[in-house]
């Protein structure tokens, strides 16, 4: 694999850059398009669940909570997943730029780590929510192991790129 670069113009990081952007485009027409039908389907509801339009027939009534946890869930999705992209776009800039060791670098690692962390937690709210209130849905009250091994992991990394840049600025010290 001698022809594949990690580091620069022209490197996996630029591609995987370009790849963040187009996330972070269909993240936020993800979001708006579920706006848009969060609000088509409340305005079904609100007048009785017939909502007649040429080849397009709906007759079946869903309760205005379960939207709304549908909602809620794929706000958490649409939203970490723009703030994640955001983060891994300035990572991957570094990259890019070729110097990965910058004390920015540990900052954004540590903030996708909250980022996970708080989808997380906004899930498990979210479905103990719908439990309390015995809202009809798929949303559930369970931890997702492998989102806080990711958590933990991000955290370590953190760690180690706060490491590496405290030893390169060490070594620029050095005579």
């Amino acid at each position: 694999m001698a022809g594949i670069k990690a580091l620069g113009k022209g490197s996996i990081a630029a591609a995987l850059y370009v790849l963040m952007t187009v996330i972070t485009v269909l993240g936020w027409i993800g979001f708006i398009g579920c706006v848009v039908l969060l609000a088509a389907f409340i305005a079904i509801d609100l007048t009785g669940g017939e909502f007649l339009v040429s080849g397009l027939e709906i007759y079946k009534s869903v309760p205005l909570e379960t939207y709304l946890v549908a909602f809620a869930i794929l706000f958490v999705i649409f939203i970490g997943f723009i703030l994640m992209a955001g983060q891994l776009k300035k990572i991957l800039k570094t990259l890019m730029d070729g110097d990965p060791f910058v004390p920015e670098n540990a900052r954004r690692l540590t903030r996708l780590a909250l980022i996970v962390a708080g989808m997380e937690l906004a899930n498990l709210a979210i479905g103990f929510a719908a439990q309390i209130f015995n809202v009809k849905t798929t949303a559930d009250f369970s931890v997702n192991l492998a989102a806080w091994v990711a958590v933990i992991t991000l955290m370590v990394l953190s760690q180690v790129f706060a490491e590496g840049t405290r030893l390169r600025e060490e070594e620029k010290m050095t005579i």
